[in-house]
């Protein structure tokens, strides 16, 4: 190698070395650095009155590092006031696009961002509070956050101030004053200017202090706040708001039609037709309404029928016409088309291609989907199927799930509940096997078939007084889909409990209120077994395991929990747990054992 040759060689690789000189790191031995990095100084000073500066800059004792620090900083009273963060080694600047606001007391937080650079220490105290004005506000609110349902803290739950003329603000802006709750569902809301405020809580997972996500947590404060004193112990619930469903997504094949919500449902009804426009002439002033229309459809019945979703729609439209003039005026036409559908999941609504329809044919509907407090919206879709012919091997095959499951002790009064891919459109009982032995079926009546969900779901109940063991069959062909396949052969031997295998929980309701729903629940929260207005009520028979009870005060007596409507201004009617006996609430139950002090 020739003299140029290696000088050329080493500038090339100069700035690597260089880079690799001056990189900061921990020398090797020692005692590893458990400190945290401490602030030293900052811009303007902490507590600092009559700041004009345009510019906020922190500097610790020790080399530090930024960790999505754009998401971590939060500014309160919050305004549009934009800013770029610059990086510094111990510490870094935030230039503020314009001046702060006068007579202000601001307060910048880091929360977690700022971390040293050897063992990523949180630094300690990264905030920073300082007035544009005279004096800095000294007033705070704090509280805690539950969920609705389980009752446990929810960490990273925003709390936020409006301003008391805002009209659902949470949807449309950002609050003026914010904290975020900790792993406690502990918040507070410091140097607060005086004055009245709304209290507003919501999940922000997208992170940009609106609450604009369908189906997220919400929670609010019934009142104003005054906010001339400190207040403590503002303590709120939040609940599931209510975010109205849309088509998020059609999975279409030429013979199937998904259509994917946005926000699960509880169930939904079809009307076939279109809105059209309908003139009459009037002689005189009056006022033209549309009428309401209804279509119905029958549902199938049992063997060799078919599962057909039904509906009833009403839409009214209102003009004013003039003398001599024309009222044009809005009504529902049915098209007298049909289509089978299910429910596959909460968020899949299923449809089928009937065999006489192409492919491309349009056919107009309206979804009628209601979500589990009762709040229907419309959906209008044109529906139609794929024109590329779909191979036999992608077609989903006719399949079941049974509960419950083969390994699983069953009580001697059967309940099973049969979950079917697609909606069944025949099925044979002689095919289906069930009893003590292969030679002894038990005959079904029609009352102990109970089909739901455009006959995807069958549930199937017998008192018996079987003692050891139960045979459970559905011959090969015992049900046929809408697709025209079959089920395949299922096979399951069930043992049956002993009575002293079984354990009891009961108690006694000590309250004034008339209305109540006692509800069971395991360890996931899944409701096990309810029991409406029982002052004395018992839940006999129970499997061993990890139970929790709790106590719902059914305000409007409907006979079912309601949640909050952050839009009305209503709260979620009230849910009381039993302590239990451990943690969280768990009641631990064995075999054989009747805990019947459960008591509200």
């Amino acid at each position: 190698m020739t003299l140029r040759h290696f000088v050329i060689l080493f500038l090339l690789s100069l700035p690597i070395l260089l880079q690799n000189c001056a990189q900061v790191a921990q020398p090797p031995g020692g005692k590893k650095d458990t400190l945290a990095p401490t602030l030293v100084s900052s811009m303007p000073a902490a507590r600092q009155l009559n700041y004009t500066g345009k510019s906020v800059e922190l500097e610790f004792d020790e080399y530090v590092n930024t960790e999505n620090i754009q998401q971590k900083i939060t500014i309160t009273p919050q305004d549009s006031n934009t800013f770029v963060v610059k990086v510094l080694p111990k510490g870094l600047r935030l230039n503020f696009n314009r001046p702060f606001q006068p007579n202000t007391t601001y307060t910048i937080n880091f929360s977690d961002g700022i971390k040293d650079i050897t063992e990523r220490n949180i630094a300690k105290d990264a905030k920073i509070v300082f007035s544009t004005g005279p004096a800095i506000d000294s007033l705070y609110l704090s509280g805690n956050v539950v969920d609705d349902e389980s009752r446990l803290p929810i960490l990273n739950f925003v709390v936020g101030l409006f301003a008391p003329t805002d009209t659902l603000p949470i949807n449309r802006k950002r609050p003026a004053y914010y904290a975020r709750t900790d792993s406690s569902g502990n918040y507070r809301i410091e140097n607060v200017k005086a004055g009245q405020y709304k209290v507003y809580g919501f999940d922000d997972k997208d992170l940009n202090l609106v609450n604009n996500t369908p189906g997220e947590r919400v929670a609010f404060r019934d009142s104003v706040v005054n906010l001339n004193r400190n207040y403590t112990d503002v303590n709120m619930i939040a609940f599931r708001g209510y975010g109205k469903p849309r088509i998020s997504r059609r999975e279409r094949t030429d013979e199937t039609l998904g259509l994917e919500l946005s926000s699960g449902i509880a169930s939904y009804k079809l009307l076939f037709g279109k809105m059209v426009p309908v003139t009459s002439a009037t002689s005189t002033a009056a006022t033209s309404t549309a009428a309401s229309t209804s279509a119905t459809s029958t549902t199938a019945a049992p063997k060799s029928t078919s599962a057909v979703s039904t509906a009833a729609f009403s839409t009214t439209a209102t003009s004013t016409s003039a003398t001599s003039t024309s009222a044009v005026s809005m009504t529902f036409v049915p098209s007298g088309d049909t289509l089978v559908s299910f429910l596959e999941s909460p968020k899949m609504i299923r449809l089928f291609r009937p065999a006489n329809r192409a492919a491309n044919d349009t056919i107009n509907m309206v979804v009628m989907a209601q979500d589990s407090v009762g709040n229907i919206t419309e959906l209008r879709e044109r529906v139609y199927f794929s024109p590329i012919k779909s191979r036999a091997k992608d077609r989903r095959p006719l399949t079941v799930q049974v509960s419950p499951q083969a390994s699983d002790p069953i009580d001697n009064n059967l309940d099973f509940k049969l979950q079917f891919s697609k909606p069944v459109f025949r099925y044979f009982t002689e095919l289906i096997v069930i009893g003590p032995d292969s030679t002894k079926p038990y005959k079904f009546t029609p009352e102990e078939l109970v089909w739901s969900n455009s006959f995807s779901q069958l549930e199937i109940k017998r008192k018996t007084n079987l003692k050891d063991t139960l045979i459970f069959r559905l011959q090969k062909g015992s049900f046929i889909s809408v697709q025209g396949d079959t089920l395949a052969r299922y096979n399951a031997r069930y043992r049956i409990a002993e009575e002293d295998s079984y354990g009891l929980i009961a108690g006694r309701v000590n309250r004034p209120d008339k209305n109540f729903i006692v509800e069971l629940l395991d360890e996931k929260y899944t409701v096990v077994r309810t029991a409406y207005g029982a002052t004395n009520y018992s839940f006999p028979r129970l499997k061993p395991g990890r139970y929790r009870v709790r106590l719902i005060i059914d305000a409007n007596g409907n006979r079912k929990r309601d949640i909050g409507n952050v839009q009305k201004g209503i709260q979620p009617e009230t849910i009381i747990y039993h302590p239990g006996a451990e943690e969280g609430g768990i009641i631990p139950l064995k075999q054989n054992f009747e805990l019947t002090d459960i008591d509200f």
